[in-house]
């Protein structure tokens, strides 16, 4: 059974696990899409607009799912949505590099469970 986000009575002991995978679309608390960029044994990159630009910014396993939740918003829609608000609004080097590789990837990925 998935942790309810919103209790916060209770005290984690096992180190949640990391199950996303690169292009996955997640969306946090205020309905903000994000795409993996790269993913770690403990840690992944997330793709997002941040402080009014778009910017790769790193997640632990317990931030993603404490923060985060799986999006239904479909991969080729999120990534062209996110391209544009770069272009918009600025981006950062690393973050158009990783839409790059993605979008070269041509292909949606796998979606993971994040709580499974």
């Amino acid at each position: 059974m998935a942790k309810d986000p919103t209790d916060y009575s209770t005290v984690d002991f096992i180190a949640p696990a990391l199950h996303v995978t690169c292009g996955q679309v997640l969306m946090d608390r205020q309905r903000h899409i994000a795409i993996v960029a790269k993913k770690g044994r403990s840690c992944a990159h997330l793709v997002r607009v941040t402080s009014g630009a778009l910017r790769m910014t790193r997640h632990s396993a317990k931030e993603i799912v404490e923060e985060w939740s799986e999006a239904d918003y479909p991969f080729d829609r999120a990534l062209a949505k996110l391209l544009e608000l770069g272009r918009q609004h600025g981006i950062t080097d690393a973050a158009r590099v990783a839409l790059e590789r993605l979008s070269r990837s041509g292909r949606e990925p796998t979606q993971h469970r994040l709580f499974g």
